[in-house]
């Protein structure tokens, strides 16, 4: 029996999916959707019956097609063809990276079983009460990258699934921040942007914004460094040696310690000011690391929205833009390698410099 799934029927090129009522001309073989037939009043191949032009049977046609596009990826909910490192159907969103057919009691085909919604996965991320796995059975580890969010849930009026194609990276993460920052006002802490700030936005691809905390930040390391290495640490190692603390010293006196913060009060303005510098400057990176940590989740969700709105403003056909939100979404290793590089000369080179 010929599976005519994914296919597109001749009058509306649309393609077929399980449920659809489907009609075979008797003649070709040709596939139509009922009531396409029935406007067309007859096969759009019957002028070549009886020919070797007629209508190619699915297997032959379909293979040949996909293989030339490089899609060998069948999605299990609709049956479009996809490319092999898809994570997610460019036709229905739904998820590719688990074997729906390998795990019993799963929808097959978009088709509800034992209590799990058409999404593919159960309610927050487990099986109904009772299970759809037999009794005494391991429950299989299921791994959700839309992280329990529906591909078609909208998150800022996108798709989900179309967030996800741009995110790619950690979906299972930010879809359900993004889907509840939207809903519930709620922001969650992003510790990856707190710790990394300009350079976890640009491993991001959110490279205005991040080039420009990275440049400050990197700024903000070499004043101080070079404040530290010309004045304030020869002051403090001055005054210290004029209360007899030296390298050797093992735990110097609250007296000793007591005296030295009076001899730098008592030097003169512009001294103190550059003894204080680097502290100053160290106040000021943690403010801005805080304020990338708080707000990170929700400038890359703007990122994603306004990235996605501009792909399909300038793409009106589908398989195009699901194209470029592979190309232009995910995350920039390459470029995340260079800034630890970079961060690692950074640090090392003043010391030599200065």
């Amino acid at each position: 029996m010929i599976d005519y799934t994914g296919l597109n029927c001749p009058v509306c090129g649309k393609p077929f999916t399980r449920d659809d009522d489907i009609v075979v001309c008797p003649e070709c073989g040709a596939p139509y959707h009922r009531e396409c037939y029935e406007q067309a009043g007859k096969c759009l191949f019957s002028d070549k019956h009886g020919s070797h032009t007629a209508w190619t049977p699915p297997q032959q046609e379909t293979k040949s097609a996909d293989t030339a596009e490089g899609r060998s990826k069948r999605c299990p909910r609709c049956g479009s063809m996809n490319s092999q490192n898809a994570m997610f159907c460019d036709h229905c969103g739904q998820s590719l990276t688990m074997n729906q057919q390998d795990v019993s009691g799963f929808p097959q085909n978009g088709h509800p079983q034992n209590g799990f919604p058409p999404n593919g996965f159960p309610q927050n991320g487990f099986p109904p009460t009772g299970g759809p796995f037999p009794q005494g059975q391991p429950v299989p580890f299921i791994f959700d990258p839309m992280g329990g969010v529906n591909p078609n849930e909208p998150i800022d009026n996108i798709p989900a699934g179309d967030v996800a194609k741009l995110v790619q990276s950690n979906t299972q993460y930010y879809l359900p921040v993004f889907l509840n920052s939207k809903r519930m006002g709620r922001n969650r802490f992003n510790f990856s942007a707190f710790l990394f700030s300009g350079g976890w936005m640009l491993y991001r691809k959110q490279y205005k914004t991040g080039s420009v905390i990275t440049a400050v930040m990197t700024v903000l390391y070499l004043i101080s460094t070079y404040v530290s290495v010309h004045f304030s640490m020869p002051l403090l190692e001055s005054l210290l040696q004029q209360q007899g603390i030296t390298t050797d010293t093992v735990s110097p006196t609250y007296s000793q310690l007591l005296q030295v913060s009076e001899l730098i009060a008592q030097q003169p303005v512009q001294q103190v000011l550059l003894f204080c510098v680097p502290t100053v400057i160290a106040a000021i990176q943690i403010i801005i690391m805080l304020i990338v940590g708080f707000n990170g989740n929700k400038w890359y969700l703007k990122h994603c929205v306004n990235k996605i709105e501009q792909i399909h403003h300038e793409n009106s056909e589908a398989t195009r833009a699901a194209i470029q939100l592979q190309e232009q979404g995910g995350v920039n290793t390459s470029l995340a390698i260079c800034l630890l590089i970079c961060y690692m000369i950074v640090i090392y080179l003043p010391q030599i410099v200065f």
